[in-house]
Parts: structure tokens; sequence; C-alpha cells
């Protein structure tokens, strides 16, 4: 039933293109000898060869070139100790060097954080959406964590983490996942997606409502969904289904 209801592939891949768009430039807090910078438009040629091939059905040349994507990053940056992001913007980027100055990691200094463009993270974003179309759910879940954990305030990563929750029906854990996207979503979200991503956020938390018979609070979100978007077709899918359980509910 999730996948019918609430999944919709096509979001993925749009999103991509625009989160290539704001990629940023990387902005260095980093120990004495950092490894060079990654340009700011590195590897955006590769992302747009993978969507191409998803949008062509080659998902096993798709996962290969995005798994390479996000290995030669692995390669190049993670350097062993060095606390890596990938971030879309200054704001988000200020977070992760802060929140790296709050609570460094044992045995990690501070300032040992280097942040760099989304495409390191949209590759294991990428990679995570091939492998559920091919099936392969627990790769896909460990690939979409990899994504989160270069970008903890992505709120399109943590929508897609929901998502992969929603199909095992782990709802408790979903839902998490999904109000963390909306409060990302709200702070950090680039404009160009905001609303999308926010959308996509409440979506997701109005379906687990559902499935626990919380009708009101799921209307209220999809509501909130058609305020964002009056082109929201699912949204507005959602609430027609809404009204349908409550004609055939019990007196």
């Amino acid at each position: 039933m999730v996948s019918v209801r609430l999944l919709v592939p096509g979001v993925l891949a749009c999103a991509l293109n625009v989160a290539l768009a704001q990629a940023t430039p990387p902005a260095q807090a980093a120990s004495a000898s950092p490894p060079p910078a990654p340009r700011q438009t590195e590897n955006t040629a590769e992302l747009d060869e993978v969507s191409r091939l998803m949008r062509g059905g080659k998902l096993q040349e798709a996962l290969v070139l995005a798994d390479a994507v996000a290995q030669s990053y692995e390669d190049r940056y993670r350097r062993g100790k060095r606390q890596v992001f990938a971030s879309r913007g200054p704001v988000e980027s200020q977070a992760y060097l802060n929140e790296v100055g709050r609570a460094p990691s044992p045995g990690k200094e501070a300032t040992e954080a280097g942040i760099y463009p989304s495409t390191w993270g949209d590759a294991y974003y990428l990679k995570s959406f091939i492998l559920t179309e091919m099936k392969r759910m627990p790769e896909a879940k460990a690939a979409i964590e990899a994504a989160v954990a270069l970008a903890p305030h992505n709120a399109a990563y943590r929508a897609e983490l929901g998502q992969l929750l929603l199909k095992n029906k782990a709802w408790e854990e979903a839902i998490k996942e999904f109000k963390r996207a909306e409060s990302d979503a709200r702070e950090f979200s680039p404009g160009t997606v905001r609303n999308r991503e926010l959308a996509r956020a409440l979506r997701g938390q109005a379906f687990v409502m559902v499935e626990k018979k919380d009708l009101d609070g799921a209307e209220k979100l999809y509501n909130e969904c058609v305020k964002l978007d009056p082109a929201d077709r699912t949204a507005q899918a959602e609430l027609r289904y809404i009204a349908q359980l409550r004609t055939k509910a019990p007196k």
C-alpha cells in the first residue's frame, strides 16, 4: 500500500537536478593540510548521466556510475579521521561547523571538518533510489544513511530515509525522520526547493497519521501541502482518500 499511495519516483530525479544547481563551493574549516578542494561543479556531469540512465531503465549502469562518484569522493576527501559534510548552502555549512565545534567526536579535534558540495551526498541519494528500484532494500537503506551522515540537515535525504522506513511499516521511526525533514526544510532547504521538500516531509507524516487512524491530523497536513502547492496531486488524492475513509467509518 505504501508504494501505491505515497512513493513518487519522479520527484527524486527532479529534486536532484535542483540540488545540483544549488551545489555550493566548499567552505573549509580544517586542520593543517586539507585535501585539495573539489570544484563547485565537480561530478555534476556524471550525476546527470546517472539520471539519464535511470530514466532509460538502465539501472545497473546507473548504479555503477553513482557508486563510482560516491567512492571517488570517499577516496579523495574522507582521509580517515576527517569529519566531512556535503552542504547546499552557507547556512547549512555553518550549522555543521557549529555542531562540530560544540560536540566534537571522541579523538577528533573540533577543527577537523571539511564542507564539500552536495554532489557527494547526491551520489548516495541516487544510489539508494536505484537500489530501491532493484528491490535491494538493505543496500538502499545503507546508501541513504550514508547521504544523511554527510548532510544531516538535508531534508530530501531525510525524507527518502523516511520513505524506506515506511516500506517496512516502521511508523514511529518514519515519522521521526519526516519531522526532522520538515524542520530542516524550513531552516536549511534552498528557496528553489523549500516548498517541495517541506511538502514531501508533511506528506510523509500525514501518511503515518492515516495508518494510525488520525484522520484529522493527516487532513491538516495535507491541506498545508495544498497551500504550498495548489497543484499537489498526491496531497489532493490523499484528501479524497481521507474523505472516503470517513464515509465508511461507523456512525
